[in-house]
């Protein structure tokens, strides 16, 4: 009986509750971790295919580098190795072409896993500049993107290299030497001057004589130079400028880069320097060695020609005047080529004027044989009579005189060195007559000046430094213009 009534009081209680499927915890995350371990095998797979084709790319960029600084190194080797080959540039680049597709080759041939296909390169020249450009596309192929339908990865790049060819530069110094250029540089050094009287010889006036000290009697260039301590004159100051230029120019890539010569003037033309390559000959003619450089002072205007050819008084500096008009055709006249400086046989002319600006129609001279001569007073050439004077005449530059060296092909690049102020008693005397139209003419001499330079070629300067700057300014200036514009 007891036996029924358990079994009855089983058959009335609840039935047990049996277990869930989500209470199955341990279940549910083995799951998830086996439906996510496919993708996140594959994104590592990704990674991986990504970091390969970054380091092919990089490796793939360092060939092009490689491959574009060799087509203009090769190039410009080619054109420093073979001066004077005819068609000289195209060779040159064909040989840098060569060269960059053989560098480029040996370098991406070793990327793991990369099909690359290399443009032509090329390399243009312009001017003295040229240009490379590598142009690549490759297809690296991928270990794990197959499996998400990416097989291959594409990459591309352009890559540009540039180089300066070595400009071939001739600079003509074209220094004024007429006897203003005798005047101190410094107004302190003027008025030390003035007060040692230094007209007093010439007796029609005991002012001190500024401007143009330099027929017999007026003694202002041994007193300038003999002072203690020296007086430094304009003609000083610019040979010291040219010695300090000389140098910079001899810092040359290549030999024969850049040509110097040295040519004063006064009514004329004269050479103390030919142009050449070798600047240590323009050196030693400029008396750079010296700590006082005066070749240029002595040459300043003493009433006779100098630096005159196989003794003929009507060449050489000549006397009496500053002559542009004369002076820039004989240039013209002097230079050996107009070329545009992409080698030894096209350089490129660059005229430096170095003057005061101040035109004189004036001479001190004879007529001989038709021409103007200037043998001095006392003559100082046999069979020439005693020279003499036909009166001061200042005045501007014509720019006009300037346009047929431009149009041919030169550069005009002018310093002009500004006169400081005459102080001087008018009492009547032609000196004071001679100071006071200087004065008056003074501040009008740039404004034809910067006719006559080359856009962007005129230069100031008032003081021994600034003519040192300027001078160097000058050449910085050819040089950049020549490499960039061409």
């Amino acid at each position: 009986m007891s036996w029924l009534l358990n079994r009855l009081r089983r058959a009335g209680r609840p039935p047990a509750a049996r277990p869930s499927f989500a209470a199955a915890r341990d279940g549910n995350v083995a799951i998830i971790f086996g439906l996510s371990l496919i993708p996140m095998i594959g994104l590592i797979g990704l990674g991986v295919d990504y970091g390969v084709s970054i380091t092919d790319k990089t490796k793939l960029d360092s060939a092009a580098d490689a491959a574009a600084v060799a087509a203009v190194a090769t190039a410009k080797a080619y054109i420093a190795a073979n001066q004077g080959q005819s068609n000289l540039t195209a060779k040159a680049i064909a040989a840098g072409i060569t060269q960059a597709t053989n560098v480029f080759n040996v370098n991406a041939g070793k990327v793991p896993y990369a099909t690359y296909t290399l443009q032509t390169p090329q390399l243009v020249s312009s001017g003295q500049t040229l240009t490379s450009t590598i142009v690549y596309t490759a297809t690296v192929t991928n270990n794990f993107g197959r499996i998400f339908r990416t097989p291959t990865t594409t990459l591309a790049n352009t890559v540009t290299a540039s180089t300066d060819l070595p400009s071939y530069l001739d600079f003509y110094l074209m220094v004024d030497v007429s006897g203003s250029m005798g005047l101190p540089t410094s107004v302190n050094d003027m008025n030390r001057l003035a007060g040692m009287n230094v007209e007093s010889a010439m007796t029609d006036s005991k002012q001190g004589c500024m401007f143009a000290c330099h027929f017999p009697g007026a003694n202002g260039w041994n007193k300038a130079v003999n002072a203690s301590p020296q007086i430094q004159l304009r003609s000083d100051s610019v040979n010291n400028a040219v010695c300090l230029l000389l140098q910079r120019a001899g810092n040359q890539i290549v030999p024969n880069q850049y040509r110097v010569g040295i040519y004063p003037f006064i009514n004329q033309l004269a050479t103390l320097s030919p142009l050449s390559g070798n600047l240590a000959s323009a050196s030693t003619a400029a008396d750079c060695a010296k700590t006082w450089p005066m070749t240029l002072t002595k040459l300043l205007d003493t009433n006779t020609t100098q630096l005159s050819v196989n003794v003929d008084p009507s060449t050489g500096t000549g006397s009496g005047g500053t002559h542009f008009e004369v002076a820039l055709p004989q240039m013209k006249s002097a230079i050996s080529a107009f070329g545009d400086g992409s080698s030894t046989s096209n350089p490129k002319p660059f005229v430096f004027l170095i003057t005061d600006g101040m035109q004189n129609g004036q001479h001190y001279y004879i007529i001989k044989n038709g021409k103007y001569t200037y043998p001095g007073n006392p003559s100082k050439f046999a069979g020439y009579s005693n020279a003499w004077w036909d009166s001061s005449s200042p005045s501007q530059i014509d720019p006009a005189n300037c346009t047929a060296l431009k149009n041919a092909g030169a550069t005009i690049s002018i310093l002009y060195i500004p006169y400081i102020t005459i102080n001087s008693p008018d009492d009547g005397t032609y000196t004071a007559w001679e100071n006071n139209r200087v004065n008056q003419f003074s501040p009008t001499l740039s404004t034809p000046l910067k006719s006559c330079a080359s856009p962007g070629y005129f230069f100031t300067a008032s003081s021994s430094d600034e003519i040192n700057a300027s001078l160097s300014a000058m050449f910085d200036r050819a040089v950049r213009m020549t490499r960039l514009t061409q």
